[in-house]
């Protein structure tokens, strides 16, 4: 128990805190009951197609929104964890204040930067210590395309952080982060700073943080902390991982040797394993050095958020295109490539861009919400597939996790696509969950806190027919991306 100005508090409650994409996701899980409640406040992001931004404050508005509703379990937190999205960049200064707007995993703009970072560099895995591709959307990138094109930013930079990262300073004081989070500044190997990279691109060793894993405490609740939040002080804080690694560790994925689908706005895709993989190709390779187990996965750039751009353009809401497209029993709905802000793994182009094929006038509203979600599972398919071959491992099941996880409508998308049998959590708050067991794990240990927290999955088995229209359907989405990915070749050519 802890004394506050003379009150026992009970202090049942865990609380998991996410950064996420959208919005600050809380989850308070009761220790005792493992009764669970939610909240979040959404968070403003200014995209401009290639620049997407976010602004630092408003991930700690975001918390006092929260703290300001919940006052009553608030108070009775025993232990908090973070989780956030990743790979952004947040430049503070000594005082923690931004000067910079956070530059979002979503961000593209420093595409010629990655080129040049790519052709000096070759190979990552020497330098930063996984496959991790040189990529516009990773840290190397964005602090070289700073150092070009705002140099000053450089000058008033004390520490590059992600975003919970800036939110556990802010909490505690400290500039911490795990070093998966922080990959890129620190080789995830030797888990010590890139110093010559970071040197090539004009930035210091100084500015990356202390690195300790995830489910490690980066130190309590500071007077400051609980002024700027509404969280009590004194409070103890985990270092957090990515809303990645939260995922994975909420559905056993680091505990036990599997295949999984976590989607969010994007998509986490992959398998875990337990002999070290090194170089993964298009994939990341998260180390043991990192992780408890060996993990390769890719991300994909637009899972959810083509749904949102869908429900967008037909001018109903997400979830009636969820409800739509699971309804619509047309076989012969058009083919979506989700390309509509480029992609991520394991093509790693922003230059190509989604399409529709195979469109005729038979085809309704509903037709193209069908082709969506398809499209969206047939991209995932392909990330997991590569991963499970450079494991040499390759699961009968797939656990999926996530807003389209825990929803029951896709599992008849998700079973004539991927035609394995899923595993589905029906509980979307995969990741604040995850950002939960390391909450307790500062407490019992990491194997002990997902053991306590984890909850059971339903399944579903694909019927003949279902696995025979997934092999068809994979085999298409193949082809059209090979022809998308020649045609896009020979502009860049022209």
């Amino acid at each position: 128990m802890r004394w506050f100005v003379g009150v026992v508090l009970a202090n049942n409650y865990l609380l998991g805190l996410d950064v996420g994409t959208s919005a600050v996701k809380a989850l308070f899980i009761d220790i005792q009951t493992k009764e669970i409640f939610k909240d979040e406040a959404k968070i403003a992001t200014d995209d401009r197609t290639i620049e997407v931004e976010q602004n630092a404050v408003s991930y700690l508005d975001a918390i006092k929104e929260i703290a300001t509703r919940n006052r009553e379990k608030i108070n009775n937190v025993s232990a908090i964890g973070l989780s956030g999205h990743t790979p952004s960049v947040v430049c503070i200064d000594d005082e923690g204040v931004a000067v910079f707007p956070v530059m979002i995993w979503q961000d593209n703009r420093a595409n010629k930067e990655a080129d040049d970072l790519k052709a000096r560099y070759g190979n990552p895995l020497p330098v930063i210590g996984t496959s991790l591709p040189w990529a516009a959307s990773a840290c190397p990138a964005k602090l070289f395309w700073l150092s070009r094109n705002r140099p000053e930013i450089v000058k008033k930079t004390r520490w590059v952080l992600q975003p919970k990262d800036y939110v556990g300073f802010h909490l505690t004081g400290k500039a911490l982060s795990d070093p998966w989070s922080t990959k890129g500044l620190c080789n995830t190997q030797t888990l010590k700073p890139t110093t010559e990279l970071l040197s090539h691109i004009g930035w210091s060793d100084e500015v990356v943080p202390e690195l300790k894993a995830g489910y490690q405490s980066r130190g309590n609740i500071t007077a400051r902390g609980a002024a700027q939040t509404g969280l009590p002080e004194g409070i103890p804080v985990s270092t957090g991982w990515s809303d990645a690694m939260c995922g994975m560790l909420a559905l056993g994925v680091m505990t036990t040797p599997t295949s999984f689908v976590i989607t969010g706005t994007s998509a986490i895709v992959g398998s875990s394993h337990q002999s070290e993989i090194s170089d993964a190709g298009s994939l990341y390779v998260i180390p043991q050095a990192c992780s408890p187990l060996s993990v390769t996965y890719g991300p994909t750039q637009m899972s959810g958020g083509s749904i949102a751009w869908a429900a967008k353009l037909f001018g109903i809401s997400e979830n009636e295109i969820v409800s739509e497209g699971a309804s619509d029993s047309d076989e012969t709905a058009p083919l979506f490539l989700p390309y509509i802000k480029g992609e991520r793994a394991p093509i790693w182009r922003t230059d190509i861009q989604g399409r529709f094929v195979n469109i005729s006038t038979r085809h309704t509203r509903s037709s193209f919400a069908r082709a969506t979600m398809e499209g969206i599972s047939l991209a995932e398919r392909q990330v997991l597939e590569i991963a499970e071959e450079v494991n040499g491992f390759r699961s009968s099941q797939v656990i999926l996790g996530g807003h389209a996880g825990n929803d029951a409508r896709w599992e008849s998308i998700r079973t004539r696509t991927i035609g394995r049998k899923i595993l589905r959590f029906e509980d979307g708050d995969t990741t604040t969950r995850g950002a939960a067991m390391l909450a307790h794990a500062m407490n019992v240990g990491l194997e002990q806190a997902v053991n306590e927290l984890s909850i059971t999955p339903v399944s579903a088995e694909p019927t003949d027919a279902e696995k025979q229209y997934a092999a068809k359907i994979y085999s298409e989405f193949l082809t059209q991306q090979r022809e998308l990915l020649a045609t896009a070749d020979r502009k860049l050519g022209s």
